[in-house]
């Protein structure tokens, strides 16, 4: 029942990594990345609940993380994590987190699934 993988918004753990766009169709790969502000939550190694709109999709392990100020994103990682550009993305960023400088520390993550919890790619 879909409810039942819900995300419960009151009871979010540490081992959960939300997205609210299927960036670059990267869910359904076996690996893919994902920018998100520094963070001690993300440790290499862990695993995470994966949801998208609020609703349990997959599980996955963290397998690196590089450190990178907003300043220094370049085409290789825009390109892999949402599918554009170096511009476009940092205006996707600017929209998910507001009041963020160039100089402001993200992680750019990789992950590997480990199990799926639905029917999804």
């Amino acid at each position: 029942m879909e409810t039942e993988n819900k995300i419960d918004a009151f009871n979010i753990t540490k081992n959960v990594i939300q997205f609210s766009y299927n960036w670059n169709n990267k869910l359904g790969c076996k690996s893919y990345t994902t920018i998100r502000l520094k963070s001690e939550r993300y440790k290499i190694g862990n695993t995470y609940n994966i949801y998208l709109k609020g609703l349990e999709q997959i599980e996955a392990k963290i397998i690196n993380i590089k450190e990178f100020k907003l300043k220094d994103l370049n085409d290789y990682m825009a390109y892999l994590d949402t599918g554009y550009g170096v511009e476009e993305t940092k205006l996707i960023i600017h929209r998910m987190y507001k009041n963020i400088s160039e100089d402001q520390i993200f992680y750019f993550i990789l992950l590997s699934k480990t199990k799926l919890k639905k029917n999804f790619p």
